[in-house]
């Protein structure tokens, strides 16, 4: 793989760390309206249904889908991580929520290097105690673990602990595909599956949203989660799998700089220095393997992939 196609990989990742960098702020906006789970199901049907429309235009087959082990750990991920994070914002800031799920990359590297998926470098280590650091420094001004309850900080730590689930087996997923077509298939299947099995939990609690609620229910539906996830699975498809949970992890600094823009709040010398550390963290890893092959496993049957 050539140091071009992973300068593109990284460039897919930093347009999807912008508009995951709305993410946490409009969940947890619509909190104070919707159950958190509503919130998960229904954006996941909405992204489900533009995927599904855009792969009919390309004239991609959708089903029959085939699961492989990482497929299913990358749902499995993906499910707990919607579940845990939606109901973890009632009950904890959205400052706690954007620290303490982005311990997801250090959970990617326990796991890695604990089941001997991937090889962990030195400089992954460097790099991930680095963008913890950074996302530390950017926020520790509001940073308050247990001041609106434990419970929903633990489940910030359990929505890391899964979203490394879900990078783990999306990228293991990714890097058995070619073709943009076939990420944005494997992507739809992920989506859908994950709609599905969450969509009991809509029912548990009334349903009364604002059109403003709606609003921005298709806003996360449509930006961070349909596109949003698809470049970052075209990210995946360049990039380690340590660097693709680093990548994730730099919405935080787009975060601060969308407030900064658009709410006019101060960008003080922590926020700076906090995303200076992410934006290093998240090159060192591509730059220690410029111009070599990256440490990508060997190509499984790609089952469901074909298009």
């Amino acid at each position: 793989m050539n140091s071009s196609f992973s300068r593109r990989a990284l460039g897919f990742g930093i347009v999807a760390a912008l508009l995951f960098g709305t993410h946490a702020v409009v969940a947890r906006f619509l909190t104070g309206d919707l159950h958190g789970l509503q919130i998960a199901v229904l954006r996941l049907w909405i992204a489900s249904a533009i995927l599904l429309l855009i792969l009919k235009a390309r004239g991609l087959k959708v089903f029959p889908i085939r699961f492989d082990r990482f497929k299913l750990v990358a749902i499995l991920g993906f499910v707990l991580n919607y579940a845990v994070f939606h109901i973890g914002l009632e009950r904890t800031s959205a400052t706690n929520a954007m620290v303490l799920e982005n311990t997801a990359p250090f959970f990617a590297l326990l796991l890695l290097a604990g089941a001997g998926i991937e090889r962990v470098r030195l400089i992954d280590i460097v790099a991930t105690l680095l963008v913890m650091s950074g996302v530390f420094l950017t926020v520790r001004h509001d940073f308050d673990p247990g001041a609106t309850g434990s419970f929903g900080d633990i489940l910030m730590i359990a929505a890391g602990f899964t979203w490394a689930l879900f990078i783990i087996g999306s990228s293991r997923c990714v890097q058995n595909t070619e073709a943009p077509g076939e990420r944005l298939q494997l992507l739809f299947q992920v989506l859908l599956c994950s709609a599905v099995i969450l969509t009991p939990g809509f029912f548990l609690y009334p349903f009364s949203p604002t059109a403003e609620d709606m609003f921005w229910l298709v806003f996360l539906a449509v930006f961070p989660t349909a596109f949003g996830y698809y470049l970052w699975y075209e990210a995946m498809a360049g990039v380690s799998t340590v660097t693709s949970a680093l990548l994730f992890v730099l919405s935080v600094v787009f975060t601060f700089i969308n407030a900064a823009i658009f709410l006019g709040e101060p960008l003080t010398l922590d926020i700076v220095l906090g995303g200076a550390l992410v934006i290093i963290a998240v090159i060192l890893p591509s730059l220690f393997s410029a111009g070599k092959e990256p440490d990508l496993p060997e190509r499984e049957e790609r089952g469901s992939s074909d298009p």
